[in-house]
């Protein structure tokens, strides 16, 4: 643990020190920055489940600032935030990339929000099936690989109200937006400059 993210909390039993980021997690404010890792998107998962199990009626934000990861491990945050009954509000902070930018856009409609200077960006996984594998699973390894951006394309493509043909045209190649443009095609709902919009 850092001791940059601690803080001093004077309680009743005297001062206490706590984490900045469990303090967050209990108020519902949860934090995608950093690649999406295995230990990242099981904190998420598990942190999801136990506050709509708290509460389902109010809202849980996640903060977003971060270029992607792994695409099955954000698959898996993105399915829970759609499973769970409590609103998931999704806030770009810095940038979004590929499967993070599926998380931020993955949010309840009318909840996803970008800060003005963000940066949202997708392309198509890119994975290097070819090296290090025999011809028959280099063949399976591409096949899976397939799979998996059909299912974030196809994520994509429902938070924008889009065909999955349209949107796998449009991200053929990396596109780079600004929060406006990403409202614009339809990843965020608004463009926020100040925590009143939150």
């Amino acid at each position: 643990m850092s001791v940059n993210t601690l803080l001093i909390e004077s309680t009743e039993n005297g001062d206490v020190a706590l984490d900045v980021y469990q303090k967050l997690a209990n108020d519902r404010i949860l934090f995608v920055c950093s690649q999406i890792t295995d230990e990242l998107a099981t904190d998420i998962v598990a942190t999801l489940l136990l506050k709509d199990a708290e509460d389902h009626n109010s809202k849980i934000t996640l903060f977003i600032n971060s270029d992607g990861g792994d695409v099955r491990n954000a698959l898996m945050i993105y399915d829970v935030m759609l499973t769970v009954e409590a609103p998931i509000e999704t806030v770009c902070i810095g940038s979004a990339k590929d499967e993070a930018t599926m998380i931020l856009s993955g949010g309840t409609p009318g909840l996803r929000f970008a800060t003005k200077n963000s940066v949202i960006a997708v392309s198509q996984l890119v994975h290097d099936w070819y090296t290090h594998s025999n011809l028959t699973d280099a063949k399976k390894i591409l096949e899976q690989s397939l799979s998996d951006n059909k299912r974030m394309m196809g994520a994509l493509a429902k938070s924008c109200g889009k065909s999955l043909k349209q949107v796998s045209l449009d991200f053929e190649r990396r596109v780079f937006m600004s929060a406006n443009q990403a409202a614009k095609y339809g990843l965020i709902d608004k463009v926020i400059s100040s925590n009143k919009a939150l």
